[in-house]
């Protein structure tokens, strides 16, 4: 399913006025004051864009610069770029000017379309903006013009024209009496379809231009799904051609496809300006085609670029972004970095002691990005505390650390709090989550002990590979193995499958159960591959176990033969993610362990890669990649060099958890203050600021209970727990569920919503969670006034249990102000001062 965005929440009061960088609010008048709710989305880039200088420095890049041209229909394009004084990709492609110098071997249109006509030699001489380049051509035609190819040619169209999508003719029920595999999943069916499926009506070998495959997309007859051929178009040509041939299969000799490639890679241009993208694919007999005008383009964030069915990419608007071809099934990416030249820019100087701030400032830079100041002491103090340990410090903790004058407080105060017992709630309910740990599908002692296991592997910084080799491995009943829990949340092994790679490798396998997934390499028989692996996995309610009593949580037949392959009807033997099959036998073994042993291997791509892009995302707004658990070759990492620096240093450290928290923690990066400047302002994407995020549900009352000092009573669980510490969602919480607490139904991240609504705003407004807090006898606020004789010193001590921080003189001076206009109604005005600090953004955010 798609992930549901981390849309920032915006809790302010109306008549608040806000005062020094750290944006606190403070009260000007009577209650009720208050609340309005806003978001902070993607900001919008206004304004002109300054222009840079047309001119081009040094050579024309030409691409291809040499071409070995096999097949008499099969042409090649020609991108023609050069580069900018300031570093900037200029695509001349449309202006340049193009020649041949022998004709009779190969010729070439105005817009740099090259063919051949003869064997020989022969040079593409290229001419743009008064500089020069050249291709260099050698022509070897068989002796026989080959057939048009149905894998090669018909399909690749077929995806091309949407005839194959979901929305059309790749329905799983077709359309109209006629279907086609899935984006091609299945060519022999496809091949079938058309030639013999209603005595091959569809295709006529007498008068192929009368076929119907060709006159409904022409829209000469009929279409509901509209005109998609254009007459003496690329496509209808390579149809026509195929169905004068006769229309037959494929030779079993024929050369295959094996990769696709995208030329540029990498891209930085201007708003407003244009990049000619070129796609290749490579065959088995080492043969190259152009088959740009047959790919599938896509691209991820449209407000930044736009892409025509062609592949010449629009920038629009200052970003970055990634433009997908599609071809054959197979994906090839290309990112986009849309940059403002800046001839005043002056680089930030790389650091080298934090390989997070090497490699982010080395982005920045490219970027003609500054990165924000550090925050200071208080907000970092509070930061740091809310995401390792969900609690902010108490005003003791505050002062001590304000008063500390040791330059590396910081680093100390990370290591404390790895030893906090609030560490180990924060992050066993992480992988509570993560792992689904609930009574919806688990008795109460096997939550329980699941719980308890976590919590010691937490405790005890169980290397993360460990972890995964315990998880994966259990078996036999939660009593003697706790972790034999994440079977039993499981309805069958294809929920095992998909919820084993959704947490430890990243990736969302469950669109290629039924057909290669839609924006991914992965096919059914990667999918099946990896179900071979779990499916002599069994849990007592397995109907493949019938009549068995007292049957432990998770049993291994070690008999069960592997899966079968639906399209195929053929078993399918165990496959890694990426295609190598190990030797396995069908029955007698565990073969999760092979699974296993993979997976935690230091050379898996994706186990150690997708868990520091997970752990990295709980201390920032976003990940690396995001989502975190969609990890593809279409959605590429936001800077792929820190990813891979932080994934190797994680192997390095034996998969040490603790280890990458450091690392990420003790980053300049992660202590930036969320006040942008006027280079990152724009910015929400690369780190160069710390980007605000509302208060996970557990955390929002864990502090709001620790700020007024009146505890949440939970019905069903021990006395004195705390929202962190429950076992699962099942105990009844309306302002955990109103603030987005997961159900644990799901193994994705998108379960939590962080979200905002109307009726969250209400809640902070008139809701008891607040009004009763802060006027109880026997709460913070009432505390307080009893023992603070001073207004300075009630306010001061109320801004600390709430927000972390003291008040700056200005708010000092408005609160003062506010307490005297109540009179003598002194815990009046101490009840409505705390209710407008906890209903401030300050309070709701990490910032």
């Amino acid at each position: 399913m798609n992930r549901k965005p981390r849309t920032p929440v915006m809790f302010l009061p109306t008549q608040l006025t806000t005062s020094g960088t750290q944006q606190m609010a403070t009260m000007t008048t009577n209650r009720p004051f208050f609340m309005a709710l806003g978001f902070l989305g993607m900001l919008a880039l206004a304004g002109s864009v300054q222009a840079e200088s047309p001119g081009v420095i040094g050579q024309l890049t030409v691409e291809p610069s040499q071409l070995v041209m096999t097949h008499p229909r099969r042409g090649h394009s020609v991108v023609v770029t050069a580069r900018t004084p300031l570093g900037r990709t200029v695509d001349l492609t449309a202006e340049a000017t193009f020649g041949s110098s022998d004709p009779g071997v190969v010729r070439v249109s105005p817009l740099g379309w090259i063919e051949a006509v003869s064997n020989g030699t022969a040079r593409i001489q290229v001419q743009a903006n008064g500089l020069l380049g050249v291709v260099q051509v050698e022509v070897k035609l068989p002796a026989a013009v080959p057939r048009h190819s149905f894998r090669d040619d018909v399909m690749p169209v077929l995806s091309k024209t949407g005839c194959n999508q979901g929305a059309c003719h790749g329905y799983s029920l077709g359309k109209n009496g006629f279907k086609l595999s899935l984006r091609g999943a299945d060519p022999k069916a496809d091949f079938d379809s058309l030639t013999d499926e209603f005595l091959g009506r569809r295709i006529n070998r007498h008068n192929p231009s009368a076929s119907l495959f060709l006159t409904k997309p022409l829209g000469e007859v009929a279409h509901k799904g509209g005109v998609r051929l254009e007459a003496d178009s690329l496509e209808h040509r390579l149809l026509l051609g195929w169905v004068r041939e006769g229309a037959k299969a494929d030779s079993p000799g024929a050369a295959t496809f094996e990769s696709l490639s995208i030329y540029p890679r990498r891209v930085v241009i201007g708003p407003g300006w244009q990049q000619q993208l070129q796609v290749i694919a490579t065959y088995s007999d080492g043969s190259l085609r152009d088959v740009t005008r047959l790919s599938v383009f896509t691209v991820n964030t449209e407000r930044i670029a736009a892409v025509t069915r062609d592949g010449l990419v629009q920038a629009s608007m200052l970003g970055e972004t990634a433009v997908s071809a599609r071809f054959e099934r197979t994906f090839a990416t290309a990112e986009f970095l849309v940059l403002e030249p800046r001839e005043d820019f002056e680089p930030t100087p790389v650091p080298t002691d934090n390989v997070v701030d090497r490699f982010v400032i080395q982005k920045l830079n490219s970027m003609n990005v500054r990165p924000s100041a550090l925050v200071d002491d208080a907000g970092f103090l509070r930061r740091v505390s809310i995401d390792m340990t969900g609690i902010q410090p108490e005003p003791d903790q505050l002062q001590a650390f304000l008063a500390d004058k040791d330059p590396k407080k910081r680093t100390r105060l990370i290591e404390r709090l790895f030893r906090t017992e609030a560490f180990v709630d924060q992050w066993s309910l992480k992988w509570g989550d993560l792992l689904q740990n609930s009574r919806t599908k688990l008795s109460d002692p096997a939550v329980f002990a699941f719980r308890e296991w976590l919590r010691e592997a937490v405790a005890t910084n169980r290397p993360l590979d460990q972890f995964a080799r315990e998880v994966l491995g259990g078996q036999g009943g939660v009593s003697e193995s706790p972790t034999a829990a994440f079977y039993a949340v499981s309805n069958d092994a294809h929920d095992t499958l998909q919820r084993t790679t959704q947490v430890f490798c990243g990736i969302r396998m469950l669109c290629a159960r039924c057909h290669p997934h839609p924006f991914e390499n992965w096919t059914q028989e990667d999918y099946y591959g990896l179900f071979s692996f779990f499916n002599q996995v069994a849990t007592k309610n397995d109907p493949r176990l019938p009549g068995v009593k007292n049957a432990k949580s998770v049993v291994i037949n070690l008999k069960t033969g592997f899966g079968t392959n639906p399209r195929s009807g053929q078993a399918q033997p165990p496959r890694f993610l990426g295609g190598r099959e190990p030797k396995l036998a069908t029955g007698g073994i565990d073969r999760r362990e092979a699974y296993i042993g993979w997976l935690t291997s230091k050379d898996n791509p994706f186990f150690a890669r997708s868990l520091v892009n997970r752990v990295w995302s709980y201390f920032f707004h976003r990940g690396i990649i995001d989502p975190v658990d969609d990890l593809r070759s279409t959605n590429p990492a936001i800077n792929p060099k820190l990813l891979d620096a932080l994934t190797a240093d994680l192997i390095a450290s034996g998969f040490d958890m603790r280890h990458l928290m450091r690392t990420i923690v003790s980053s300049r990066t992660y202590q930036r203050s969320s006040v942008a400047n006027n280079s990152n302002i724009h910015d929400d994407m690369n780190f160069s600021r710390f980007v605000p995020r509302r208060l996970p549900a557990e955390t929002l009352l864990d502090c709001l209970v620790q700020a007024t000092g009146v505890p949440e009573k939970f019905s069903g669980a021990p006395a004195g727990f705390t929202a962190k510490q429950l076992p699962d969602a099942n105990i009844q919480s309306d302002f955990l569920k109103l603030f987005g607490k997961p159900q644990r139904m799901e193994a994705c991240e998108c379960e939590r919503d962080s979200g905002a609504n109307m009726l969250q705003a209400l809640h902070f407004i008139n809701g008891q969670s607040i009004l009763s807090r802060v006027s109880a006898g026997n709460g913070r606020v009432a505390g307080l006034v009893k023992s603070e004789k001073e207004v300075v010193g009630l306010i001061e001590r109320l801004y600390t249990w709430s927000l972390c921080r003291r008040p700056t003189d200005k708010e000092q001076a408005v609160a003062v102000k506010f307490f005297s206009s109540y009179g003598d109604k002194r815990q009046e005005a101490a009840q409505d001062f705390m209710w407008a600090l906890l209903n401030s953004r300050e309070f709701m955010m990490v910032h």
